[in-house]
C-alpha cells in the first residue's frame, strides 16, 4: 500500500488540537525535572524530585538541627506525624518495645524527641550501667584526646600503660591503642598472645580496660574527671558516671546512663562530634575512622562501634568463630551505626535519616542467655520500625 499524505490543511489544525497537551506536558516535564544540570560533557543529568510532603506535615528541610540546653529538662518535641512517619506502626513498634522488658524508649530526629517512653516506674532523670554501649562513648573520648595531641591512636600502648601492662612480654610492645579500640590486640581474655596484634577480631573486654588507663595517663585525669570535662559537661551528660568493674580478674571500668544522656551522646555522634554549631568532642574525621570496619576479619566493627549495611560481620565469641553472612541488622538502613551493650542497650545512629534511637532495659528475651552486644531484639525491633520511617 501506498503512503498516503494528509492535505496541509488539516496538519496545521491536528497541530493546533495538540498544542496546549504538548505545552502542559512540557510544562510537567520542566517541573520533574527543574533540577537537571549539565554534565562535563553538555549533556543534561537529570536529578532526583524533592521529597513529596504527605498532607499536613511539614517540610523537613525547613527545620534546622536542634541540640538541648546543657542544662535543665527542657527539650523540644515535633510529632511525627508532622514528619510524614506512619504513627501507626511507630506505636506499634514502641509498644512491642514495652513488652520486651525495655525500660526506656527515645527517638530523636535531628535532635528533637519524636518519642519518649517509660515503664516500670523509669523517668528521664534515672540512670543504670549501659554496658558495652558504653564503648563508644570511651571511643569518642580517645578521639579528643587525639584531636588535641595528648594522644596518638597508632602508638604502642605501652608508652602510656608502662611495660608489664599485659602477660605477653614479647608482643605488648606491638599492641597499639588503635588495636585495643578495635578488639583486634591479638590476646585473649587472660591477656596472653593468641594472635600477632591486627590480625583478628575478638570482642575482648579485658583487653578493652586497658583504655581506660590509656585515657588517665594522657589526660592525667580520673577516668571520671576527664570525662566530665571533655564529654559530659559540654553536651549536659549530667546522669552519667563511670562506676567500678571487674571482668576476669582485670578492673575496669562500666558507664551509668540515664536514657536521656545515651540520646545527647547519640546526638553528638550524628553530627560527628559538634553540638550547636561548636566542636565538642572529637572531629568529624575521627567518627568517619571509627564508623569505617577496621579489624580485617570484621566488617561490622569500627573504633568501638557497631556497624551495618556490610555484607559479613562478626560478633563476640571465639577467635575462630566463624563470620555470619548478610547486614548486622537486615531490616535497619545500611549506614546505621550503634552502640550496642549487654543486656539489649542500644544507642542507634542513622545518619540518612537524621534519627538517633535509644532502647534501655534488661535483655528482651532472658531465655537465650545475655548477648554481649548484638541479638535478636536489633532486628525484631527494626522490622517494626521500618514502616514508620520514610526511607
Amino acid at each position: 500500500m501506498g503512503m498516503r499524505f494528509l492535505p496541509l490543511r488539516r496538519i496545521a489544525r491536528l497541530r493546533a488540537k495538540r498544542l496546549p497537551r504538548v505545552l502542559a506536558l512540557a510544562v510537567i516535564v520542566g517541573l520533574g525535572s527543574s533540577a537537571a544540570c549539565a554534565s562535563p560533557d553538555g549533556a543534561a543529568t537529570p536529578t532526583a524530585p524533592p521529597p513529596q510532603t504527605p498532607p499536613g506535615a511539614i517540610d523537613p528541610r525547613t527545620l534546622a538541627a536542634y541540640f538541648p540546653p546543657t542544662s535543665g529538662a527542657a527539650w523540644d518535641t515535633i510529632a511525627g506525624a508532622r514528619l510524614g512517619y506512619d504513627m501507626a506502626a511507630l506505636t506499634a513498634a514502641l509498644d512491642w518495645a514495652g513488652t520486651q522488658r525495655s525500660t526506656a524508649v527515645i527517638v530523636l530526629w535531628r535532635g528533637r524527641i519524636v518519642a519518649e517512653r517509660y515503664w516500670n516506674g523509669w523517668t528521664p532523670t534515672k540512670d543504670s550501667i549501659i554496658a558495652s554501649a558504653g564503648k563508644s562513648v570511651l571511643s569518642a573520648i580517645v578521639g579528643e584526646l587525639a584531636r588535641s595531641g595528648q594522644l596518638s591512636p597508632d602508638s604502642a600502648a605501652t608508652r602510656y600503660l608502662g611495660a608489664g601492662w599485659s602477660r605477653s612480654p614479647g608482643t605488648e610492645s606491638r599492641i597499639t591503642v588503635r588495636h585495643l579500640l578495635g578488639m583486634m590486640s591479638g590476646l585473649n581474655d587472660s591477656l596472653q598472645t593468641i594472635v600477632p596484634p591486627g590480625t583478628r577480631f575478638y570482642y575482648n573486654n579485658p583487653a578493652y580496660y586497658q583504655l581506660f588507663g590509656v585515657v588517665q595517663a594522657a589526660s592525667r585525669e580520673s577516668i571520671n574527671a576527664a570525662s566530665r570535662r571533655l564529654l559530659f559537661d559540654r553536651i549536659g551528660m549530667s546522669g552519667s558516671t563511670w562506676l567500678p568493674y571487674v571482668d576476669t580478674g582485670e578492673l575496669g571500668w562500666i558507664l551509668s546512663s540515664t536514657a536521656r544522656d545515651m540520646a545527647r551522646f547519640g546526638l553528638l555522634a550524628l553530627n560527628r562530634g559538634r553540638w550547636n554549631g561548636v566542636p565538642v568532642l572529637a572531629d568529624s574525621a575521627w567518627f568517619t575512622a571509627s564508623w569505617r570496619a577496621t579489624p580485617p576479619d570484621n566488617a561490622g566493627y569500627g573504633l568501638l562501634w557497631w556497624l551495618n549495611g556490610s555484607t559479613s560481620y562478626r560478633t563476640p565469641g571465639p577467635y575462630l568463630l566463624p563470620s555470619q553472612s548478610g547486614p548486622l541488622i537486615p531490616s535497619a538502613p545500611a549506614d546505621l551505626v550503634a552502640a550496642l551493650g549487654k543486656g539489649d542497650k542500644k544507642i542507634y545512629v542513622v545518619p540518612s535519616l537524621e534519627l538517633v534511637v535509644i532502647r534501655h532495659g534488661e535483655e528482651a528475651d532472658a531465655s537465650v542467655g545475655n548477648p554481649l552486644a548484638i541479638s535478636a531484639f536489633d532486628e525484631q525491633w527494626w522490622r517494626r520500625l521500618k514502616p514508620a520511617f520514610r526511607y
